[in-house]
């Protein structure tokens, strides 16, 4: 029997397993790019040249106050390396240091730490400059807009509301929910309430199909209404990484048309081409591993290429476990009409983690679930309506030994953001 070693990026680390060749398929992972050798110059390349807008140096006039709405730490976005550039082009406008806030789009995760806040923005940053840190759940420090046209009610932060211009700056992957991350995303749900949020994820309930890499998809048409109407975003900067997360290429500009260039873009480093769907799918999910809110976005990934009947095997360390949303992994177990029944019953308790849950249950009447992680318990597999196995050898033994020893094994090694293509 000759076997094949797979390294799985894992933590700060890697998972390494074998598997004999005879049952291995395709190893799927993002394409190899040349990544830009000087980072900054790439971010003021892009700077120079907006997409859809005048140069930021045009847009801003002195006295304006500004907020840089920037992403957290669960993304991979090189915030230290992005905001000296803009920092720079608002001296030039002639923004005072003391008129910039720097906001942080939580969504529904907890605050950073001040360690987290450092090591997102660089310490020179984080000590010159205010840094706003403001979780959903905070209403004292939410301002009511009104309502959009497709009726989602506006509680956003009041440091991005009394801001005279709004900076949006973030990473393009794709995405389950929204088909790419980046552009108004910051927006919403970045800095909204949970009461937006809520609203906002409701939706979701009623989508049903994987819409990762979907460039039309409904929420992603919501969200740009939202933004467009209610709060207006002035200028964005989306990063592009590559699959070890260097930064490959950035677009700036208006926040629609540069990130549809961006999404393009990222199709060429995360879109990987697959030849027909497998019986049996390991889906690890690097980079969106800390907690099992993130990991989820390989399960997007993963059922693209999973054959009915099929099993779903998710990798993940989820160093942070399932803090962010606890009630998610009971979610997840439960059949989609049950809980569509409790979010339009109002009986819900976690409205976002509730209707996140309605596809990926969806998901479970087409294929099954598996779990490998360090950071999830058997228990908490067992909530979620998953099969727990304590390594992939033994997950692939196992699945082997019921589907036949002709079954083939798919590799996701970078599940969280990869989009299997010519099957979407």
């Amino acid at each position: 029997m000759s076997m094949a070693q797979i390294d799985l990026p894992y933590g700060d680390g890697i998972l390494s397993f074998e598997i004999d060749k005879g049952m291995l398929g395709e190893v799927v992972e993002p394409g190899l790019v040349e990544t830009a050798s000087d980072a900054e110059a790439e971010i003021r390349y892009a700077l120079e040249r907006p997409i859809g807008s005048p140069p930021l140096t045009e847009l801003v006039r002195p006295g304006q106050k500004v907020a840089l709405i920037i992403d957290d730490i669960t993304r991979q976005t090189p915030t230290h390396l992005i905001l000296p550039p803009i920092l720079y082009c608002l001296k030039r406008a002639g923004i005072e240091k003391e008129a910039i806030k720097i906001v942080f789009a939580l969504g529904t995760h907890r605050p950073m730490t001040e360690s987290e806040i450092h090591e997102k923005v660089g310490s020179a940053i984080a000590n010159e400059y205010h840094i706003v840190n403001v979780p959903c759940w905070d209403n004292a420090e939410m301002v009511y807009m009104g309502r959009s046209s497709n009726g989602i009610p506006a509680w956003i932060n009041r440091t991005v509301i009394e801001a005279d211009f709004r900076i949006g700056i973030g990473m393009i992957t794709p995405h389950m929910d929204a088909g790419f991350s980046g552009g108004g995303k910051i927006i919403l749900p970045g800095v909204c309430s949970c009461r937006t949020v809520e609203a906002f994820h409701l939706r979701q309930a009623k989508i049903l199909e994987n819409q990762l890499g979907a460039i039309d998809a409904q929420l992603r048409r919501d969200l740009e209404a939202f933004v467009e109407e209610r709060i207006g975003i002035d200028f964005i900067l989306n990063v592009i990484l590559d699959r070890k997360g260097l930064l490959y290429r950035s677009v700036s500009g208006h926040f629609v048309q540069a990130h549809r260039v961006g999404v393009d873009i990222a199709k060429t480093v995360y879109g990987s081409p697959v030849s027909r769907r497998y019986p049996v799918v390991i889906s690890n999910a690097y980079p969106t591993q800390i907690d099992l809110w993130q990991s989820t976005k390989a399960l997007a990934s993963g059922e693209i290429m999973t054959d009915d009947g099929g099993t779903l095997i998710l990798v993940t360390h989820c160093q942070e476990g399932n803090n962010t949303h606890p009630l998610f992994a009971d979610y997840m177990g439960r059949d989609p009409e049950q809980l569509i029944h409790e979010l339009e019953s109002g009986r819900a308790e976690d409205i976002v983690a509730c209707a996140l849950a309605v596809p990926l249950s969806r998901m479970r009447r087409r294929i099954k679930f598996a779990l490998v992680s360090s950071g999830l318990s058997k228990a908490e597999a067992e909530r979620m309506g998953f099969i727990y196995y304590d390594s992939v050898e033994n997950a692939i033994k196992e699945k082997l030994k019921t589907r036949g020893s002709h079954s083939a094994v798919a590799v996701l090694t970078h599940g969280g953001v990869t989009l299997p293509m010519t099957l979407v």
